[in-house]
């Protein structure tokens, strides 16, 4: 059974754009396989393609970096246009935000995981592995119930 839903850390949309870059055809793979399959993109509340209507933080990173035209933001758009981006609230229960901010110091990286711990698929796709160490993924995952994987691992679940 497909993931009904997968939150998207932006390097691997960027990583999609960078030939040099070694995951670059497991991007480009995932990102294909994504728009093929009908799982959706998990995203924080207010998110808009339109800039100035946009209030989500995962929302303007992704118009703030992804160029127009390329791979990722074709990407973004279809699966948009299609209804196939969903919202979920940033928010959690003050001790699990706590344990949060003591093992990620990064507000977007934090805003990635709080949107998919309340996310249906529970899955992160994320190639930072300076915010996201291994170690730190399996202590996240223990802790919040979901898993961060990368685009060659997530293919398999889609």
């Amino acid at each position: 059974m497909p993931l009904a839903d997968l939150t998207l850390d932006t390097n691997v949309l960027l990583h999609s754009c960078n030939p040099i870059e070694a995951r670059y055809p497991h991007c480009v793979a995932f990102l294909q396989q994504l728009l093929a399959s009908t799982t959706k993109l998990a995203i924080d509340e207010g998110f808009s393609v339109e800039s100035a209507a946009n209030k989500s933080l995962i929302g303007a990173e992704y118009l703030e970096k992804l160029v127009p035209g390329t791979l990722p933001s074709q990407v973004l758009i279809a699966l948009a246009n299609t209804g196939r981006v969903t919202t979920f609230k940033s928010s959690l229960q003050p001790q699990l935000a706590k344990k949060l901010n003591q093992l990620v110091a990064n507000k977007r990286d934090r805003t990635f995981v709080k949107v998919c711990v309340n996310s249906v698929g529970k899955v992160l796709v994320s190639h930072d592995y300076e915010d996201f160490p291994v170690s730190k993924r399996g202590t996240i995952s223990r802790s919040f119930g979901i898993s961060i994987v990368d685009a060659l691992s997530c293919q398999r679940l889609l």
